[in-house]
């Protein structure tokens, strides 16, 4: 009887070993598992995070050529470890669009002979909207029916040409010809909404005008070559201004006017009381809303 018994309990210890180590396996292999999907998750994130901004950075560029856009976006994508290659990015009218894979390596999963796993990230960043509240525009306003992309026009009416004392000039920060100036030169500090009204600038002020564009160009001569030109002006050009377009100019003197939205103007030239530029399209940061849009477009990351 008790030689069955020690014999029965030799058994037991020998199956209570074999669940220990068949449990043990079980761990080991959770443990990897574990391990090496906080890893897949981690590098996804980072991936993820990598392209989102190649492609909100690309969309800044499509206003000037799909070229420009791609190679910000491989730039971008480059300065977050990510190497992205022309065949991986696609770009249309309003939109730019990168779809990854990464091969990750393994650790610990290669005990249950899984070596490595691929990774795929898509991101895509559109333009669209118009722009419904502006920050740093300049204190000049133009009539909506004067916009026309591309076409030269003179940003401020001369001596003789203003109607009722009104030059083309905005109080949005106050009144008189140094906070004008300053507005021009720096952008305004109050931002202006689109169907809101804001009080004119009556009188021609030319000097502190003259004084701000000057200022604009003079430091794009020092720090941004590629904005003398217009084909290669972008939103990085102190040159490039945002004005607020306004339904007519048809007042007398000091007086409301309504915006209706915003332009980007590129200032070519600066002569005698005027000064002489060209709608331009580009892509900048606001608030972006449903509307009739002047060329300056919002980028919005699409999943």
């Amino acid at each position: 009887m008790r030689k069955s018994y020690l014999l029965l309990l030799k058994k037991q210890n020998g199956m209570a070993m074999l669940i220990v180590a068949l449990n043990m396996f079980m761990i080991i292999g959770f443990t990897a598992l574990v391990v090496d999907v906080g890893g897949l998750y981690l590098e996804k994130s980072m991936l993820q995070k990598a392209l989102d901004a190649a492609v909100l950075g690309g969309a800044q560029e499509l206003k000037s050529s799909d070229e420009d856009a791609v190679n910000e976006a491989i730039k971008l994508a480059a300065k977050n470890g990510i190497t992205i290659t022309e065949n991986e990015v696609t770009t249309g009218t309003d939109f730019i669009e990168i779809k990854k894979t990464v091969t990750k390596e393994l650790t610990f999963a290669r005990i249950l002979g899984f070596n490595q796993t691929d990774i795929n990230a898509t991101a895509r960043a559109e333009i669209k909207g118009a722009l419904m509240k502006g920050d740093g525009v300049i204190p000049v306003g133009l009539e909506k029916i004067d916009y026309k992309k591309g076409a030269s026009y003179a940003l401020n009416d001369k001596p003789g040409e203003g109607n009722s004392g009104n030059y083309g000039y905005l109080a949005i920060d106050g009144n008189g010809a140094n906070i004008l100036g300053e507005g021009i030169k720096y952008g305004t500090k109050n931002a202006v909404e689109a169907g809101k009204e804001v009080n004119t600038e009556p009188g021609q002020n030319w000097g502190k005008v003259e004084e701000g564009f000057e200022f604009r160009i003079e430091e794009d001569k020092k720090n941004n070559s590629k904005c003398s030109l217009y084909e290669t002006a972008d939103n990085t050009c102190k040159r490039v201004v945002i004005v607020p377009l306004i339904e007519t100019w048809d007042v007398n003197g000091k007086s409301d006017v309504i915006v209706v939205g915003f332009a980007a103007f590129w200032i070519e030239s600066i002569s005698k009381h005027e000064t002489k530029g060209k709608f331009i399209e580009i892509v900048r940061g606001g608030s972006f809303g449903p509307g009739e849009n002047f060329g300056i477009y919002g980028v919005k990351l699409v999943n």
